[in-house]
Formats: C-alpha cells, structure tokens, sequence
C-alpha cells in the first residue's frame, strides 16, 4: 500500500463524501437542523449573560461584582446553566451525525436511505447518544477551560505550555474517538466498547482519514469561490443586492454542504477501515480500487483485508 495509493484512496472518499450528500439531499436538512438546534443552544447559554449586560432584573443571578475591584465573574447557578446547555447541544450534534452516518453508510454499501432512515437509526440509540454527548461536552468545556487559563495567564511560558498541552490532548482525543459514532449507530456499541475499538481502527487508515480531511477542505473552499464567481459579476453589472444574496446563499449552502461532507467521510472511512475496500457510489469506489490495485499491500495488510488477520 503505497504513499501515492493512500492519498489517491483519501482524495477519492472525500470526491464520494460530496457525491453522497448530492445523492441525498437530505443530509442537508440533518446538519441543518443541527446547526439551529447547536445555536439555539449557544443563545439560551449566552442569554443570562446578555441580559445582565443589559441590566434586565430577570438575569442579576448570572453575574456577581466585586465592590473592591469592579470585576465582574459568573456564579455558580450560571455556570451550571452554561455546563447544561453546552451539552445538550453537544448531544444534538451527536444525535444528528449519526442520522446522517448511518444514512451515508446504507449509501455507500448499496442502499437507498429515506428521510426517516437516519433519524430512526439514531432513536434506536438514544441513551448512547446522551451519554456520549455528555462526555464530549464536559471535553469540551475542560478543553476550553485549559485555553482560556493559558491565555489568561501572565506568564508567556505558561500560556505556550498551555496551548501545548491543549493541542496534545485534543489531538489524542481526535484519534481515539474518531470512529466511536459509526460504531455506536452502525454496531450498537456502547460509549466504553466504542471509545476501545475507535484507535484501533483508526491505525489502519490513518493515512486516508488525513488525506481524505484534507480534500473535502479542499473541495469546501473551491465552493465558497464558485460563490464569489457567481455574486461578483452580478455586483459588477450593478446588480448589488442580488449579487450579495447570492454570495450570501451559495456560501453558507457551500458551508453545510461541506460541514455534511465531513460526517460522511467517518461513515465512507469506517467502512473502508472494517474491510480493507473502497466504499462505492455508482461504480466509482470500485474504479478506484481496481485502477489502484493491491500489488503493494504488505503480508500484514492482505491477510487484514481478506480477513484472515
């Protein structure tokens, strides 16, 4: 398996990631309804902290002032508040990309999903969903914690430690739980079972799982300047406002799009990762794997792939 295979394999899933989400238009709606539900969260999160800015009566409980120094620090009730809604919405996120893995794996294996597929899967697994949402929103806001010290701190040594350190652990984060949503909607897993298995699986492919990052990336941004490329012509002729609608609508179209891509990729990787072959829409996976062949795979790789590992 040469160098030159894994990037032609990493740039080819990220192609059929996008082709997925073309083929299924409704995985658009998903990461649409999760992105409202995430930014409802982050407002009702944010909201007792605006209104004691805005001196409104209703919040005076979020904030509490030091008479000596004027500084300005949230309580403890706020806190909490912050710490609840942060991870309600990071179950949201969970729970929405695994409707749409779930779909994009039927997809990518041969099936035809429906709207109602996705979403039935990942009902079937809902108390895995809450739990791992809860576990990845308490990260989450440690990881945030760490950042902010390390900025907040007088010390330049420190905040690059912390920075450091930040880096480190959410880069180990990143590898362990990498395939933990395809394993809890796709086989049932639970949370402690699927964090055990992800690193594992993500060792045979790592290559593709960079790459393949790397193209949808690629094809994101290419996207955003189709955008300029239609709304800029159109405020040149003088058409101002339907100029900017237009760079305004294709770019967060663009943006989802690629945000959709993105979860479909773990779904394509998983796949390819348990098998050892390309996940496939219309022909194209198989093209690539017979253009790409097997003649530089290792012993280790062959007997992997044919399952006699």
């Amino acid at each position: 398996m040469g160098f030159f295979d894994t990037i032609a394999r990493g740039w080819a899933i990220s192609k059929l990631s996008f082709g997925v989400v073309w083929r299924d238009p409704e995985l658009l709606v998903y990461m649409l309804i999760s992105s409202i539900m995430v930014g409802l969260t982050v407002f009702a999160g944010a909201l007792p902290g605006i209104g004691y800015e805005m001196e409104m009566p209703m919040f005076d409980w979020a904030m509490t002032t030091d008479p000596e120094t004027g500084e300005t620090t949230a309580t403890g009730p706020y806190f909490a508040w912050i710490f609840f809604t942060y991870t309600i919405g990071a179950t949201f996120v969970v729970f929405w990309n695994c409707a749409i893995t779930y779909s994009a794996h039927m997809r990518l294996t041969g099936g035809d999903p429906r709207f109602m597929t996705g979403i039935s899967a990942a009902m079937r697994h809902l108390p895995t969903i809450v739990a791992w949402g809860i576990i990845t929103g308490i990260f989450g806001i440690l990881m945030r914690l760490i950042r902010d010290a390390a900025a907040n701190s007088k010390n330049p040594a420190m905040r690059i430690a912390g920075a450091i350190f930040a880096f480190i652990l959410e880069t180990a984060w990143w590898i362990t739980t990498f395939f933990i949503i395809p394993m809890i909607v796709l086989e049932g897993k639970g949370v402690r079972d699927a964090f055990n298995s992800s690193k594992s699986l993500f060792t045979k492919t790592w290559g593709e799982n960079i790459t393949s990052g790397l193209g949808v990336g690629l094809i994101g941004f290419l996207l955003v300047l189709v955008a300029f490329a239609v709304g800029i012509p159109l405020i040149l002729l003088g058409l101002v406002l339907p100029g900017i609608i237009a760079i305004v609508v294709l770019m967060l179209l663009a943006i989802l799009w690629t945000n959709t891509a993105e979860v479909v990729v773990v779904a394509a990787l998983y796949e390819f990762a348990r098998t050892g072959e390309m996940p496939d829409l219309d022909g194209a996976g198989k093209q690539v794997q017979k253009h790409l062949g097997w003649e530089n795979e290792t012993p280790e790789m062959l007997a992997w792939r044919e399952g006699t590992a």
